[in-house]
């Protein structure tokens, strides 16, 4: 079995099909909730595997959640014998994603483990454990403290226009935590013209939504910006929206017009509302 491309001689429920039954699709629980001081997880676990429960109940292996933060340095280990956890984080020890990664593990030495449920290929086969081998390996989850959740539908918390002096023609730049629309400078006076600012229906239909479609096709190359995964917790978490677009290309400018809801009806209705009589 192949766990985070580290390779382990042993079979592990939750990693291919090492292990029957599967994992289900609800094996991870998690809701949050914050306030001015504090992030509060509260994770539940589910597996059907009667020799790891076994295992449990007889102290020899236990519930493990590991989280961590790449920017802060912090890295916890918090073991339980109950298939849950409630884990407060001050919010100063945490710099955009919180990482977490859940398990069963074994808690105490197993002489000749075996298990009922073993792939045909492991079947005959005994193994040996130390404290702390994987018996179960939840999906991987993470939270992104840095995306403030409640601004995701407005185009502005992940994309912005801006002035460039190092450009001819405008420029995209999805390399940063924003999608930047870079307009030379002629470009960018033009755009600061009121009568211009003042039909932001025909900049999110021809600049944003331009903007936004090129850096769909690019997601995977930057998935670790701030707008990237900001877009992706917009896929993973809201009806009508699926992370599965972003693998089709002939998706993606349907994608975009949804995220940015719709502009171009927003044009035709601008047009219609702002054109007089004579035209």
């Amino acid at each position: 079995m192949n766990l985070n491309n580290i390779s382990l001689p042993y079979p592990v429920l939750g990693i291919s099909d090492d292990i029957s039954p599967l994992l289900p699709t609800d094996c991870v629980s998690v809701s949050m909730e914050q306030d001015l001081r504090d992030y509060t997880f509260s994770i539940n676990l589910k597996f059907q595997n009667e020799d790891i429960e076994r295992l449990i109940k007889e102290e020899k292996a236990e519930y493990t959640c590991e989280y961590s933060c790449a920017r802060t340095m912090l890295r916890i280990c918090l073991k339980s014998d109950e298939p849950s956890f409630t884990i407060t984080i001050p919010r100063r020890s945490i710099n955009a994603r919180l990482e977490f990664n859940c398990f069963v593990s074994v808690k105490s030495p197993i002489s000749q483990y075996a298990n009922s449920g073993f792939n045909d290929d492991y079947l005959g086969f005994t193994f040996d454990l130390e404290e702390g081998d994987i018996l179960v390996a939840f999906p991987q989850f993470h939270y992104d403290a840095d995306i403030k959740f409640d601004r995701l539908q407005t185009a502005g918390s992940f994309m912005q226009i801006k002035e460039s002096n190092l450009h001819t023609e405008v420029f995209y730049d999805i390399s940063g935590d924003k999608i930047d629309i870079c307009l030379p400078t002629s470009h960018y006076q033009l755009y600061c013209h009121p009568k211009v600012k003042g039909a932001m229906e025909i900049i999110h239909s021809s600049l944003v939504m331009n903007a936004l479609t090129y850096a769909l096709q690019n997601i995977h190359d930057h998935e670790n910006t701030m707008w990237a995964r900001a877009i992706d917790t917009r896929l993973r978490t809201e009806d009508g929206f699926s992370i599965d677009e972003l693998e089709d290309v002939s998706k993606i400018p349907s994608l975009a017009q949804r995220l940015l809801k719709d502009p171009y009806n927003r044009l035709f209705n601008h047009l219609i509302l702002t054109s007089t009589p004579e035209d």
